[in-house]
């Protein structure tokens, strides 16, 4: 996941939103959002959703190089492009934000990086992104509180993240509307197109688990959005050999992919 620090559409929905007919979910969410912050379903639809995040990708060894190329990378220009989705004032300093997981995607966490390096704030319960926010500490001095105030006629695009400082922290608010959230995720992914429908990848290096930093492996998140039906799938690096074509299977979307030593991917349909 590893792009956007978002919220999710599903997290952005009130009960009242949420009343609504599941199609008209469907109809009126972004995906952008929810390979975001894949969990972070409303509880009033859980049972109705299929999950967000997928599997982990399992890669299958190709005959070939054969396929049409949709895209061609350099890994090293995309890495770590989801933690730089905005830049604001987080008490003394200006920060850009952005959003980074373990390799099992089972733990994200906020990420805070100036020239001095990045820090993590750990984000536990997304659900709390529609009640009391969460509390991300950027550092000894600095908590910033980010929750979602929804807008049920428009609650993908017209909803509105709030970051405000908390704990004795000295510093600005922040707002900004979650539509040009969902453009920023766009931004900062790698943006192709394989069998009609668009994907999008990010790439970074995964989170220790302790959360203390970033290891030595890193990970892709493939995405493709189609409102509150879309699906993340997550590859762990390791397991895309080197200068040998392999197979991946995105729910019926079926790529081949290619990372070169000199650090590019080719993908194929």
């Amino acid at each position: 996941m590893k792009t956007l620090i978002a919220i999710l559409s599903a997290a952005l929905l009130s009960t009242s939103a949420s009343a609504q007919s599941l199609e008209s979910l469907r109809f009126a969410a972004d995906a952008a959002l929810i390979q975001a912050f894949p969990g972070a379903i409303h509880p009033d639809l859980q049972e109705e959703l299929e999950p967000v995040l997928q599997e982990p990708l399992k890669p299958m060894l190709a005959p070939s190089r054969s396929g049409t190329v949709v895209g061609t990378v350099v890994l090293a220009k995309l890495k770590s492009a989801n933690r730089r989705v905005f830049n604001r004032p987080f008490g003394a300093r200006a920060l850009d934000l952005g959003i980074a997981s373990d390799a099992s995607f089972s733990n994200k966490y906020f990420t805070f990086t100036d020239a001095k390096g990045t820090s993590l704030a750990p984000l536990g319960d997304l659900n709390r992104l529609r009640g009391e926010g969460i509390n991300a500490r950027i550092d000894a001095k600095t908590v910033y509180n980010f929750k979602v105030v929804v807008n049920i006629f428009s609650p993908v695009r017209g909803s509105t993240l709030k970051m405000a400082p908390v704990q004795g922290t000295a510093g600005a608010s922040h707002e900004m509307k979650t539509g040009a959230l969902l453009d920023a995720i766009k931004a900062k992914s790698f943006v192709f197109k394989a069998k009609g429908q668009e994907l999008l990848l990010s790439y970074d290096s995964d989170v220790l688990p302790d959360g203390s930093g970033f290891a030595a492996t890193n990970s892709f998140l493939f995405t493709k959005e189609d409102g509150l039906s879309s699906k993340a799938w997550p590859l762990n690096e390791s397991k895309l050999p080197l200068n040998t074509p392999a197979v991946v299977d995105l729910g019926g979307i079926k790529l081949t992919l290619t990372r070169s030593s000199s650090g590019e991917l080719t993908i194929r349909e």
